[in-house]
């Protein structure tokens, strides 16, 4: 039984950290809500309903926004699934605080949508960093078992070339205990093909 609240902000070192869904289209293996309810101090986050825009800008005000360096929409689920309210919230932030904003995503935006939502960004989202996860098609779909089957790591990759124009950071992640040497390697050229950085995290 999970344990629910609505924790619909946290804090994470210097960033204030917005907890938009629970739902998500991947199912990774290694995923953090895979350990418990919460994380980094947080009791759950775990949602008993979704906030609003308005709910989030409301909760923002808690802190003092100077002492923090960006706004990151990252919870225990895919932010880009409400994609219309991370917008309105980004616009919020952007106009009350003029703070960085990044968003954690595994990068099927498009596919949930049907269309290219990487245009939208523009002039609000200074980082989008894409959970690539894996060099190859077949190892993501079992690493990550997205809902969109063989699909999801080409869309994954052309999702990251498609922010390029529109966000100044765009930036792919892996996991650096589910890769090999080779593996990690491999992310990187992919990467650089896809004109983006590559992040490799430690496993927490």
């Amino acid at each position: 039984m999970k344990n629910k609240g609505n924790r619909f902000t946290y804090v994470v070192g210097s960033g204030i950290y917005i907890n938009l869904t629970n739902r998500c289209t991947n199912r990774c293996t290694f995923c953090i809500r895979n350990n418990g309810d919460g994380a980094y101090g947080v009791d759950t986050l775990w949602l008993s309903r979704e906030p609003s825009a308005q709910e989030v800008l409301e909760d923002l005000k808690q802190y003092d926004m100077r002492q923090y360096d960006e706004v990151v929409f990252c919870g225990y689920g895919e932010p880009t699934i409400r994609l219309d309210v991370l917008l309105a919230v980004a616009k919020g932030v952007k106009e009350a605080y003029q703070m960085p904003i990044r968003i954690n995503t595994n990068g099927h935006a498009n596919l949930i949508h049907g269309r290219n939502v990487a245009p939208l960004f523009a002039g609000l989202i200074d980082t989008v960093s894409i959970s690539l996860n894996t060099p190859s098609a077949e190892e993501y779909e079992k690493l990550c078992l997205p809902v969109y089957g063989k699909q999801a790591y080409e869309a994954v990759v052309a999702f990251a070339k498609a922010c390029v124009p529109y966000v100044k950071n765009v930036v792919f992640s892996v996991v650096r205990q589910t890769l090999t040497e080779e593996e990690l390697a491999a992310c990187q050229k992919i990467a650089d093909e896809a004109g983006v950085k590559l992040r490799i995290r430690e496993l927490i």
